[in-house]
């Protein structure tokens, strides 16, 4: 086996060995070294995302766009689920962590995430550009599900504070449901020009007043995207084979890291809702790594798919998943925000009306998103105290 070879299955035998030594040192350890191994945890679930993440890359180049977006952002939701899970089944867990995981992680792709691939890409270039009705359909169902399942639990009044009542739970996962499954019929039917991936550079000129690519540029464009990125001399149920490995070795190590968790809390003495920027990190670490770069390659509309389509299946799809999970557990979480981070979330939803539906980017939109991100990372330190009914 060649470098190239072992590097890349690097992750999956340390993945494998840290759950064969979990196995054999769990009975005698007692977590002792409970930050020590949370840290060991957190990085080699990392490098298994960022394993899980190359397969899901070159799956999607290899079924094209909007398809092999899709498989990437699913495969987020399943990391994501899995750590919430298993934080949710670790001792001593908080009722907000599946909340603060759902806000840390719009949070991050909202404002961190797109405001450093704004930044990256508008290095070179005065503006980028990307199809308006991509970005204006993933808004568009962004805003309300965020609403009905971050900001509504807060404003009701059937249940104390945050939290929702078995009828209300329904509701909010039914909803999320059916709204995110019509996306997907969309993004997958008559309407999949409207994700297309646009590979080839777009000049200012070529670009109408509204942010639509003119007709004769748009044909350009596609053929250059239908040109392969790679060359693949692998079968694609290998790819497709090492994908669910590293998502199983994932979810796997996710169950030690719920436990270790609230031992490196304590022992650091970080408020609790860092726990859902940690779950948050691990899922998106590797989707925004190829946010950026695609934004530097000048490929702004494959950055929106990949960020904004990971926010909308956080809200789509987690928020189902785990209410389902809770009631399976015999758990109550709670989804409402406090009214800081409700102020916090609908700023950020604003601002991505004025930004993403125009078709153009730029590096200021950066700047912009960047100092909401800041302003997110210092409300994580000051714990708002404020609550509604």
């Amino acid at each position: 086996m060649n470098w190239t070879r072992f590097r890349h299955h690097l992750p999956l035998l340390i993945g494998l060995g840290t759950i064969v030594l979990n196995v054999v040192v769990s009975r005698g350890a007692g977590g002792q070294h409970s930050l020590l191994t949370f840290i060991w945890l957190f990085s080699v679930i990392l490098a298994c995302a960022y394993s899980a993440s190359h397969y899901a890359d070159v799956v999607a180049h290899r079924l094209g766009e909007p398809v092999g977006t899709l498989i990437l952002t699913l495969s987020v939701v399943v990391i994501e689920v899995s750590i919430v899970a298993a934080m949710m089944l670790g001792g001593g867990s908080e009722p907000t962590v599946a909340r603060d995981t759902m806000f840390s992680t719009l949070m991050i792709i909202m404002n961190g995430l797109v405001g450093i691939a704004l930044l990256a890409g508008g290095i070179n270039r005065r503006e980028q550009f990307f199809n308006l009705q991509s970005s204006a359909s993933y808004i568009t169902l962004i805003i309300p599900l965020a609403l009905i399942a971050l900001v509504l639990p807060r404003l009701t009044e059937s249940e104390p504070g945050g939290f929702m009542t078995p009828r209300m739970e329904i509701f909010v996962a039914t909803a999320s449901v059916l709204m995110y499954g019509a996306f997907l019929w969309m993004q997958t039917s008559r309407y999949r020009s409207f994700f297309a991936h646009e590979s080839a550079e777009v000049d200012a000129d070529q670009v109408n007043d509204i942010g639509r690519v003119h007709p004769d540029s748009q044909q350009a464009l596609h053929v250059g995207a239908a040109r392969p990125h790679v060359e693949f001399d692998k079968p694609l149920w290998r790819d497709v084979t090492g994908l669910v490995v590293m998502l199983v070795v994932v979810v796997i190590l996710a169950e030690s890291l719920g436990k270790s968790t609230a031992g490196f809390l304590s022992q650091t003495g970080l408020p609790p809702a860092i726990a859902g920027v940690l779950v948050a990190c691990l899922a998106l670490g590797p989707e925004g790594l190829a946010a950026i770069k695609a934004a530097r390659r000048n490929s702004m509309q494959r950055t929106m798919n990949i960020l904004l389509g990971s926010a909308l299946s956080t809200i789509g799809l987690t928020v189902p998943a785990v209410l389902i999970l809770a009631r399976m557990l015999g758990q109550h979480i709670e989804l409402g925000l406090q009214l800081p981070e409700i102020a916090l979330l609908l700023g950020t939803m604003l601002i991505s009306i004025v930004n993403f539906t125009h078709g153009r980017a730029n590096p200021m939109q950066g700047v912009v998103h960047l100092a909401l991100f800041i302003t997110y990372i210092a409300l994580l330190f000051d714990v708002p105290v404020v609550t509604v009914g």
